[in-house]
């Protein structure tokens, strides 16, 4: 799912728009329809860019099945693709208040002024008041009156100092992206190190990594913990061996088919073989990001699975590939999770009585500066 790195950012409602996840595409205008987000912004110009040019504005996060006895908290963007995209649900189900009640006014522009002066989360100030002070209408826990939660920026190349650098030869199995499957050698810091170098507090459970153009990923501290065994690499699947079909981009050096790769902890990593990783520039008007750093989440394959053809490759490539590596959806796809330009993470669950920083606000000055900010379960002191 090579791409799921760009499916947010516009309060859509998905029963009337199919998400398009292509590698290119930002999720900011990457939905088939962006007719809602429009509607707020027509109604508020001046939000553009900012908070609530977010899919966050209607669509809540919640638990979802991870297994048949596992219940995983995500943010609203894997909370919306589990429920509906994953698991056909109405769209209405990943609705939070605001979103609720902009869909019972109509959609559009009216429905915005319709619902203005309503306080559709009950916390004491109305939607409009909201939108102004730059919190969201749709979730009680963030108005005005709450602080924002705590919070530290960095420039990038200060985390090479907070915990120990590491070189790491990871495959990025995607299912969309047209350049196929890479095996990349990148350098950077082990997230879950990193963290435990700036202080998370002893009640954090999870963290979502916010990339430039707002897409989040969400991941346990589990999961960031473990360090996860790797496959053997796959050779000879490239354009030189087999042709135009070929899809796999061997970049890494010294990669030996007989054993097995290093096992691997997910990483942010500012190198991708032996090259800085290009900073990404964000266009406004199409929400296109170009370039993946200067930090861009790396995450190994939770299961090994082989590389497999994307999934709108033509048919007679995948006649001509044996059935192993033809595109299979139960493969990991790990390259989906492998976000770009990550420039803000909330370590949850916040504290209590605290709101997000408000990182759109300081996004470009955040990505100019190459700097990123965590915020969220901190401890009050830095560990030093």
């Amino acid at each position: 799912m090579s791409s799921l790195n760009k499916i947010v950012s516009v309060c859509v409602l998905f029963t009337f728009a199919m998400l398009i996840v292509t590698i290119s595409d930002s999720a900011y205008r990457g939905h088939a329809d962006d007719s809602d987000i429009n509607a707020v912004l027509a109604a508020y110009p001046n939000l553009k860019g900012t908070a609530t040019d977010s899919c966050a504005t209607c669509h809540k996060s919640g638990k979802v099945m991870e297994s048949a006895a596992v219940l995983r908290e995500e943010n609203h963007c894997g909370y919306c693709h589990a429920v509906h995209v994953r698991n056909k649900l109405s769209a209405r189900e990943t609705l939070n208040r605001y979103g609720a009640d902009y869909l019972a006014a109509g959609r559009g522009i009216k429905a915005v002024q319709a619902i203005s002066g309503k306080d559709s989360d009950g916390d004491g100030f109305s939607n409009e008041e909201e939108f102004l002070k730059g919190t969201n209408p749709g979730e009680a826990q963030s108005n005005p009156s709450v602080a924002i939660a705590p919070n530290r920026i960095y420039a990038s190349s200060e985390l090479r100092a907070l915990s120990p650098v590491v070189s790491e030869i990871v495959f990025l199995n995607t299912s969309h992206n047209k350049q196929g499957d890479f095996y990349n050698e990148y350098r950077g810091n082990r997230v879950y190190e990193l963290l435990q170098a700036i202080g998370i507090s002893g009640s954090a459970e999870s963290v979502d990594f916010i990339s430039l153009d707002g897409f989040e990923g969400n991941f346990t501290l589990k999961e960031l913990k473990t360090e996860w065994p790797q496959g053997k690499p796959v050779l000879g699947l490239d354009k030189k061996r087999i042709g135009p079909c070929g899809w796999v981009n061997y970049n890494a050096r010294g990669l030996d088919g007989k054993s097995p790769l290093h096992s691997a902890k997910v990483m942010l990593a500012y190198e991708e073989n032996g090259r800085k990783i290009e900073t990404g520039k964000l266009d406004p008007e199409t929400g296109r990001i170009s370039g993946t750093g200067p930090l861009r989440l790396v995450v190994p394959q939770f299961r090994i699975s082989p590389p497999d053809l994307p999934k709108y490759a033509d048919q007679s490539c995948q006649d001509q590939i044996s059935k192993e590596y033809r595109f299979n959806e139960n493969y990991d796809h790990n390259g989906g999770r492998s976000s770009f330009s990550i420039i803000a993470v909330r370590i949850k669950p916040l504290p209590k009585g605290t709101r997000d920083f408000d990182w759109q606000k300081t996004r470009d000055e955040l990505i100019k500066g190459e700097k990123i900010v965590f915020f969220g379960a901190l401890k009050t002191e830095k560990v030093k």
